[in-house]
């Protein structure tokens, strides 16, 4: 597990980690598709021509961190700078044992920036699920580039923390959050890969009920919408309810008390509905009554319902045993035809304006 206890700025400082950033990392974009996967670091031939002709110590972090391969510690000792193992050793991003070192994390490269982030992040079905980072992490982050008169920025349930860091690239002071401690060590780790260590804090919590005692310009949040019952996967956040808003909803009700008076809320999640367009949209225009504030939502492309990813599935890919006994009935019950991933901007003002992202 990644974390940062005992260290410190200078120790991020001297470790070397641009050399990060000069690896041929797995691209979300295009680990988006099957086709598009074909693209992967570590199916390219290319890609596996130029790592073996490049300096020893780049062929070996991307054997670990691209690849997924172990490399010999003793070797590693010898090639890489030892303020640099050092820290990756320190900060569990490598784990050694039997003489062998192993990346617990892969390196991919979203929006311009590089990531530490879990491997299924690179398109493999192993290891743990956070910190996760997907091609929806993209859509929002590209929105958050897009407001560059950003001062202060909030990211809730920060993850790898690409969020955060695309506001932190305009000049916003950001305080990340997330439950688990393993996503806000993470997202240090990736403010200081990308020379923005000094912009970012991140801070352990819950985002439901954090006190932060201020607001922000901006208030960004990619949070978990699974629609699975809450607690029926175990992990510590990916469960959004049957309907997969629970969190959208939470977070919703909070936004007003966090942003200034000019500030906008980023909320990014995903609903069932039909051939119309969502389902919530009727109770989300009388939530944004309530609360006195404005909306834009922007769907995207809808899909068929869709079951949860990471879930146990057969081999026709539906899930399996009482969960997916539980998932089907509510689909069926509800008259879900469509799935609908959204980005909700909220502001001060009236009304609900639904578009459509090209």
């Amino acid at each position: 597990m990644i974390s940062v206890d005992g260290i410190s700025a200078d120790d991020f400082a001297g470790a070397g980690l641009s050399r990060l950033l000069r690896l041929p990392q797995h691209d979300l974009l295009t680990l988006a598709g099957d086709w598009l996967g074909e693209l992967a670091p570590w199916r390219n031939t290319e890609t596996l021509a130029a790592i073996s002709t490049t300096l020893s110590a780049e062929a070996q972090l991307a054997a670990l961190f691209i690849f997924g391969e172990p490399v010999a510690e003793a070797e590693a000792r010898d090639r890489l700078p030892g303020p640099l193992l050092d820290l990756l050793l320190r900060t569990g991003a490598l784990a050694a044992d039997s003489g062998k070192l192993s990346a617990r994390y892969c390196l991919v490269r979203g929006d311009g920036m590089s990531l530490l982030a879990a491997w299924r992040a690179a398109g493999r079905d192993v290891g743990g699920y956070a910190p996760w980072v997907g091609t929806d992490s993209m859509t929002l982050s590209r929105l958050v580039a897009a407001r560059r008169d950003v001062r202060t920025a909030l990211d809730l349930g920060c993850g790898t923390g690409i969020l955060g860091l695309s506001a932190a690239r305009n000049g916003a002071d950001v305080v990340s959050v997330d439950v688990n401690p393993e996503c806000t060590a993470a997202a240090t780790v990736n403010a200081h890969i990308n020379g923005l260590g000094e912009r970012l804090t991140a801070v352990e919590g819950d985002i439901m009920s954090l006190d932060l005692d201020r607001r922000f310009d901006l208030v960004i949040s990619n949070p978990p919408c699974l629609p699975l019952r809450r607690g029926s996967l175990g992990w510590l956040a990916g469960e959004a309810g049957l309907d997969g808003l629970e969190f959208f909803w939470e977070l919703l009700r909070r936004v007003p008390g966090l942003l200034t008076g000019e500030g906008e809320a980023l909320l990014q999640a995903a609903a069932y509905g039909d051939e119309r367009g969502p389902f919530f949209v009727e109770e989300l225009e009388a939530e944004l009554r309530r609360l006195k504030v404005s909306g834009r939502l922007l769907l995207r492309p809808s899909t068929p319902p869709r079951w949860p990813a990471f879930a146990p599935r057969d081999e026709e890919g539906q899930l399996t045993g009482p969960l997916g006994d539980e998932v089907r009935e509510y689909v069926n019950r509800i008259g879900a035809t469509h799935y609908y991933g959204f980005v909700l901007s909220v502001r001060a003002g009236e009304g609900l304006d639904v578009g459509r992202f090209s």
